[in-house]
């Protein structure tokens, strides 16, 4: 598990770096909403987030790769 999972928390805020579901919302300014164990056999276990922008959370889940802590 890379230091940046260890870092990321309910509540902190990130910069939208990737989003399949919502292109749009890419570079855009976000916050932590809920953080998930998660497990697949390509990357083993890892954690994926749940982020809101203005007030609204976003459909599915970030991964690491999604989203850059400010």
């Amino acid at each position: 598990m890379g230091e940046t999972s260890k870092c990321l928390c309910v509540g902190d805020q990130v910069r939208i770096t990737s989003n399949d579901l919502q292109p749009n919302m890419v570079g855009k300014i976000a916050q932590i909403k809920k953080v998930y164990e998660s497990f697949s056999l390509e990357d083993g276990f890892g954690k994926v987030y749940r982020i809101m922008v203005d007030g609204k959370v976003l459909r599915g889940v970030a991964t690491e790769n999604d989203i850059r802590r400010l």
